[in-house]
């Protein structure tokens, strides 16, 4: 089969999906319980403003961040404990605990201007 025909076979059965997709939700008759074929979307996002999807945000990002900060002091502290006399990796794991500190302390103020701006706003 030539590579034209296959995209114009997948072509058609995507349309076919697109123009089926609205008969499966018009499906039923209104009754007091409104369509019975309908699905009701909620909102995934849990808010409606755009600060407190900022917050959401970091919320979830505080929730990452501080596995990957634990992670991180074990990594800088193995480092510097395989450095030996050589100062130069003891200089290296120094510094990875060093900016695995900042990053975290990056994400905690952010977090706290979200709230200021939480409470100004809202």
């Amino acid at each position: 089969m030539s590579k034209k025909i296959k995209n114009l076979l997948i072509w058609l059965i995507n349309l076919g999906i697109l123009w089926s997709t609205p008969k499966i939700f018009a499906q039923g008759t209104p009754g007091a319980g409104g369509y019975p074929g309908t699905v009701e979307l909620s909102n995934p996002l849990g808010t409606k403003t755009f600060i407190g999807i900022i917050n959401n945000v970091l919320n979830y990002l505080i929730y990452i961040s501080v596995p990957i900060l634990a992670l991180m002091i074990l990594v800088g502290g193995f480092q510097i404990l395989t450095a030996r006399d050589n100062p130069e990796k003891i200089t290296k794991g120094k510094t990875t605990i060093m900016y695995a500190v900042i990053g975290f302390v990056i994400v905690l103020i952010s977090k706290g201007v979200a709230l200021i701006l939480l409470k100004i706003i809202g």
